[in-house]
């Protein structure tokens, strides 16, 4: 158990520029391994709340808003830049190739902070410029606390700003279309038995959604050169709505063949594009 006087050392500890530096460190490691490992558990709640709201703005304050600034404000400040980064962050990983996930969030989360520490180290030195300056006057002090709350509230305001434009910007966004084409047999079931009788007829069952943003025709071409079979078929489509189409291949020769199922979308007043290709490998025996 703790005493009294380790408890003293160790907060003495965390009150030093390495001590700040290495907790921030060790706690986005530690939060993101948590977050990693069990998702979704109390303790990955409980680190990555302060991960997500604290600790990379507290990597920022440290770095530009550190001397002279009251703890109140230190903290508030901290709350306000974490958001903003966070928006940062995210809008930078929208515009990348690995696109915005839960891997890539944590993993710019801690290279952030990481990389705020290394500069903290690095180049201001907080510590060693401190020893440099000279005794500051208290009114003079008081003055410059006064001055940088005033930075404290503007950068709140510019973290709202910067929120309610990007809620801007996801509520404008132009989605990922959510249509969907799928091949079922006749019970519903993707598990097709693919092996028919000569002579039989395979039932199956195309199913395709509008996910579209509004109106959209849809055609389906089911094909095989083979065989000579050509089944084609349109249906206009409202935003959402599902259309079943049943196909029925008869089996009048023998051997292995492929059916294809091509799916082609228009917009009123646009050129039809391809959407999609599903495809069936059936035996006929």
């Amino acid at each position: 158990m703790p005493t009294m006087g380790s408890a003293d050392s160790i907060v003495k500890f965390l009150k030093t520029d390495k001590g700040q530096r290495l907790t921030l460190v060790a706690f986005a490691v530690v939060a993101t391994a948590v977050l990693w490992l069990f998702p979704g558990s109390v303790l990955a709640f409980v680190l990555g709340i302060p991960l997500l709201i604290f600790v990379p703005g507290f990597a920022v304050v440290r770095l530009f808003f550190w001397s002279g600034t009251s703890p109140e404000a230190k903290f508030v400040l901290s709350l306000g830049l974490s958001i903003l980064v966070l928006i940062i962050l995210g809008l930078i990983l929208v515009l990348t190739p690995t696109g915005l996930s839960d891997d890539t969030t944590r993993a710019s989360i801690i290279l952030f902070v990481i990389g705020a520490v290394a500069v903290d180290i690095l180049w201001k030195r907080p510590d060693k410029a401190e020893a440099r300056k000279p005794a500051v006057p208290e009114l003079a002090k008081t003055a410059r606390t006064i001055k940088l709350d005033k930075v404290v509230v503007s950068m709140l305001g510019t973290a709202i700003a910067i929120s309610v434009i990007s809620l801007g910007l996801i509520l404008t966004a132009n989605y990922p279309s959510r249509t969907y084409f799928a091949l079922t047999d006749d019970a519903g079931s993707v598990d097709i038995n693919t092996t028919i009788e000569h002579g039989s007829t395979l039932n199956l069952v195309i199913h395709m959604k509008n996910g579209e943003s509004g109106e959209r025709t849809f055609r389906m071409v089911a094909h095989n050169e083979t065989i000579l079979y050509h089944y084609e078929v349109n249906r206009t489509l409202q935003k959402g709505e599902l259309w079943e189409e049943n196909v029925s291949i008869y089996s009048d020769r023998w051997g292995e063949f492929i059916i294809n199922f091509d799916l082609y979308i228009q917009k009123q007043g646009s050129p039809e594009y391809f959407y999609g290709n599903l495809h069936i490998k059936i035996e006929v025996v």
